[in-house]
């Protein structure tokens, strides 16, 4: 006799239940991990700069060229230190930093 492969009445209701809804807030607000350079350790966040305001611009200390609105970018800060050590750089910038945030 040959096999029916068809789920049975009670597997078929366990799939029409509807997929749990994800949160793209956390993605939204960036990926926040720690580094560690020269022996020191910053807490880096990935932003997107689409919260910032019309006139909201940051200076990056490493290259010292303006980040404006909506440009992505890292923003790190000293974790000891807090977040008044905060500081917005390029991704490309942030990669070859190895001085301390002043």
């Amino acid at each position: 006799m040959p096999r029916n492969n068809r789920p049975k009445r009670s597997e078929r209701g366990k799939r029409q239940t509807e997929p749990e809804e994800i949160d793209f807030s956390a993605l939204r607000m960036g990926i926040r991990r720690e580094e560690t350079r020269r022996g020191v350790s910053y807490t880096t966040q990935t932003s997107i700069g689409a919260n910032a305001d019309d006139d909201k611009a940051w200076v990056c200390p490493h290259c010292h060229l303006q980040i404006t609105k909506g440009i992505s970018h890292i923003v790190a800060w000293d974790t000891v230190r807090g977040v008044e050590t905060r500081r917005h750089f390029h991704t490309a910038c942030w990669k070859s930093f190895q001085g301390p945030l002043l």
